[in-house]
């Protein structure tokens, strides 16, 4: 069911990736969302450096790839830091409150990148709503407090929260996108487990597994980001599409 979720967002991202490629591939105006200094910016240099033989930077100024390059960057930042977040909570490490603290940066930076598309109103939702982005993080520290107390109990109460998390963002962000909410349910779905296996090995002692999991919840955060940008921006061609 998961795949079959997967490749249905797969191809809604591709129809409107084929609906707006001519209008986003050749733009040269200046995106609303704009990130400089990036991995993927350096990666484009050499790209660059192929084609003109020369050492500067290539800089992407096509609105539609400013917004992948955005959510590409903050979401991966994401699963980095829910990840040592989650580690360093169980283990009571000194420096948890820091980590936190920079995993909730980069969540008002998330929000902030939706508010520039769909408005203040929807960004504020986005990051405080009930089951919304905050709500997910608040879950995951319950879930890893109930984990190191063996508390079963707690455990199932928190999972049940992220089950909630997972219809009523899936749907918020469905609805803004245009994209599957079934889909993107899926996708949520995919990413919350891959949080959890983490720390469940991590805590079992299996540090291999965990790393494991990292890489692969950090990997998948680029896809969700694909296909955010591709219906975000399928769905607001007045501001991409030039």
């Amino acid at each position: 069911m998961m795949r079959s979720s997967k490749l249905a967002l797969v191809a809604a991202c591709s129809v409107a990736a084929t609906a707006i490629g001519a209008g986003c591939g050749g733009s040269s105006g200046s995106g609303s969302v704009v990130m400089s200094g990036t991995g993927a910016g350096n990666g484009m240099s050499g790209m660059s450096g192929m084609s003109t033989g020369s050492s500067t930077s290539a800089v992407v100024t096509s609105p539609a790839a400013d917004l992948r390059v955005t959510l590409d960057q903050l979401l991966g930042e994401h699963a980095l830091l829910a990840v040592s977040a989650t580690q360093k909570g169980y283990d009571g490490s000194p420096d948890f409150n820091a980590v936190a603290k920079q995993l909730d940066a980069n969540s008002v930076a998330l929000s902030k990148a939706i508010a520039s598309i769909y408005g203040a109103k929807a960004g504020d939702q986005f990051l405080n709503g009930k089951n919304m982005w905050r709500d997910h993080i608040k879950d995951f520290v319950t879930y890893t407090v109930a984990l190191k107390k063996h508390d079963q109990a707690g455990k199932d109460k928190a999972v049940t929260a992220l089950g909630a998390y997972v219809q009523q963002f899936g749907s918020f962000l469905a609805k803004a996108t245009g994209l599957p909410a079934s889909a993107v349910q899926a996708d949520l779905a995919e990413h919350v487990g891959q949080l959890k296996s983490q720390i469940d090995h991590y805590a079992a002692g299996n540090y291999t597994q965990a790393a494991m999991d990292t890489n692969t919840a950090y990997q998948h955060m680029f896809m969700t980001g694909q296909i955010l940008a591709t219906g975000i921006t399928a769905q607001n061609p007045s501001k991409f599409m030039r």
